[in-house]
């Protein structure tokens, strides 16, 4: 097996930090999925359009949703609903501002209390 130099070595660990981490659950590696069963809008789209609309209120319900009649406005509701409990999950990472060397005018201003 060929020696490969330092620059082509690569090392991965296969997690992708891609949201932060906003509840315990989280942190500790627990499923965030409990509540809906999962975080991809257009599955959850797909089961509420199964659902009959005795289902909808119920699952309303369960969700702590005022049950309305209109099944497309219970089901807006929900669909909002879901969007809000994805979106407080997936909190994305703030990208790291490196600060800035400060300018030979700041520096000298700096050095004047020495």
């Amino acid at each position: 097996m060929p020696k490969l130099n330092r620059k082509e070595q690569h090392e991965t660990h296969g997690k992708v930090d891609s949201f932060e981490p906003t509840t315990l659950e989280q942190i500790l590696g627990f499923n965030e999925l409990s509540r809906y069963g999962t975080l991809n809008e257009e599955e959850y789209e797909r089961e509420l359009k199964e659902m009959s609309k005795i289902d909808l209120q119920a699952h309303a319900r369960e969700k702590g949703i005022v049950p309305i009649d209109s099944v497309e406005r219970l089901t807006n509701n929900l669909l909002r609903e879901f969007k809000n409990y994805v979106f407080y999950l997936r909190k994305p990472i703030k990208a790291k501002v490196a600060p800035k060397e400060p300018t030979k005018n700041i520096r000298n201003i700096l050095a004047e209390g020495r």
